[in-house]
């Protein structure tokens, strides 16, 4: 088309150092359009610790398969452990001739100690090194996201025994329902955090196996002991299978859906904590270095923690959904379309993190507001122990639930409480005088001592729960 300009065929300077790793093959060189689309060294830096590990582990493999003798392992050794140590101080090593991570920690090397660098792909193939680093990744990320869910649990089992023998309104469908103890609510976050640890020790499982010496699919044709490799970065096991080993990612898919069911959970509790921080609720007061005011309404202090928690949860979903749909109908064995696994795996991990970090310290520094719960706790909490008592006294439930229905209808009519009905209103209800003055918030907690349930006893038996919980 006249006047647009053509796109060079030739490789660009920058580019030229990744076509010497791969590039025998090829008399020309890489677009700058595929170039751009190819280059993934932004988003993968990220795993050089994970990368650097694993061909330190590959250089004893290499060793173990005499493919390398002892001085060449102990420079190759010395050579990745000084890139880690510059890395970590924040050196910038990296080109613009380096494709991704792993391209570039062998450039680097090679750069220091020579020709030598060149024999540290032997046997790998990037396919496998991948998978291996991103495995890594993941189960160092599945470690330290337990130990913050444990930092939490253990911020609300303190805030549960300071709030253990105060009461507040329980919901259902955002309708007061039933008396329950504050204490009784925190632990059931704390319970709830337990399974998310539990997804992700599974999905620390499930990355478990070393995908090293797969090879591209049909396994590396140098045979190193895959066990000690895998020992020595802390796999349980290797691979079994080369393919399965090199194409699949369903233990990322696996750990975006732990990550995604944490922030539906953190979400959920920010949307209690969002709306009980309200005036119209005024149950909770949030800390105020969790809170914001407005830029145009001087009285405004907004939950904006809370609510950036709630949004980070769609992020952690969108980024599940993601990858979901870039693995649906790949064919085997490995495909660039891998390539785009880490971007939301890393995201989500990272996302994960300071949501979890963010909750601890809002949880640590709100009060609820005990007298202001206690004003605003309807009496008609009580109607299902109005039920219970007439249980208690030999009427089926179903008739008495009839009963004590028509009750809280004729207050209504009468805008009362149906504990402030005449006693001619509560003809209805057998050996009335006696069961009202059994209708008390306490009393009906305490009712409630079956275990996991909110009574006083059953909170002390679910706090020595949660204690062994942390302690194993």
């Amino acid at each position: 088309m006249a006047g647009k300009k053509k796109t060079s065929s030739k490789r660009s300077k920058g580019q030229k150092g990744a076509a010497a790793m791969w590039g025998g093959r090829f008399s020309g060189g890489m677009a700058p359009s595929m170039e751009r689309l190819s280059v993934s060294l932004s988003v993968d830096c990220k795993l050089y610790r994970e990368d650097i590990e694993g061909s330190m582990a590959h250089t004893l493999g290499l060793f173990s398969a005499k493919v390398l003798s002892a001085e060449e392992r102990d420079q190759m050794l010395t050579g990745l452990r000084g890139i880690l140590v510059d890395l970590e101080s924040g050196a910038d090593l990296f080109s613009s001739s380096d494709e991704d991570i792993h391209m570039a920690v062998e450039r680097i090397l090679t750069e220091r100690i020579g020709d030598l660098g060149k024999k540290l792909h032997t046997g790998r193939s990037r396919n496998d090194q991948v998978a291996t680093d991103f495995k890594l990744y993941i189960m160092h990320r599945c470690e330290d996201l337990i130990e913050q869910i444990e930092g939490l649990q253990r911020t609300l089992l303190e805030r549960a025994k300071e709030y253990r023998k105060d009461l507040m309104p329980g919901y259902t469908h955002l309708q007061q329902a039933q008396p329950i103890y504050i204490a009784h609510y925190l632990l059931s976050f704390f319970f709830a955090l337990e399974r998310d640890k539990s997804r992700l020790r599974h999905a620390w499982e499930t990355s478990g196996e070393m995908p090293l010496g797969s090879g591209a699919l049909a396994g590396s044709a140098f045979p190193y002991n895959r066990k000690m490799v895998a020992e020595r970065l802390g796999f349980p096991a290797v691979t079994r299978n080369s393919i399965d080993a090199t194409s699949h990612r369903d233990f990322a898919l696996e750990f975006l859906g732990a990550l995604s069911c944490l922030g539906v959970l953190l979400s959920s509790y920010a949307e209690d904590f969002v709306i009980w921080s309200t005036s119209e609720f005024g149950f909770l007061k949030l800390g105020e270095a969790y809170t914001s005011g407005s830029s145009m309404m001087p009285q405004k202090r907004n939950p904006d923690s809370m609510e950036l928690v709630r949004g980070k949860a769609a992020r952690m979903l969108g980024a599940y959904s993601r990858l979901f749909t870039v693995l649906k109908g790949l064919p085997h064995a490995y495909d660039r379309d891998l390539q785009e696994d880490k971007e939301p795996v890393f995201d989500a991990a990272e996302t994960a993190e300071v949501c979890l970090q963010i909750m601890k310290e809002v949880v640590s520094a709100m009060s609820f507001q005990r007298e202001t719960i206690l004003k605003k706790m309807f009496p008609a909490l009580l109607a299902t122990d109005l039920a219970d008592l007439l249980v208690d006294d030999g009427m089926p439930f179903r008739e008495a639930h009839h009963i004590v229905g028509h009750l809280i209808g004729e207050a209504e009519k009468s805008m009362v409480s149906f504990v402030d009905l005449p006693l001619t209103a509560w003809k209805v209800i057998p050996n009335a005088a006696v069961l009202r003055k059994k209708l008390t918030f306490t009393a009906s907690t305490e009712r409630r001592n079956i275990q996991g349930g909110t009574g006083s006893q059953s909170i002390l038996r679910q706090l020595e729960e949660a204690k062994k919980l942390l302690r194993d």
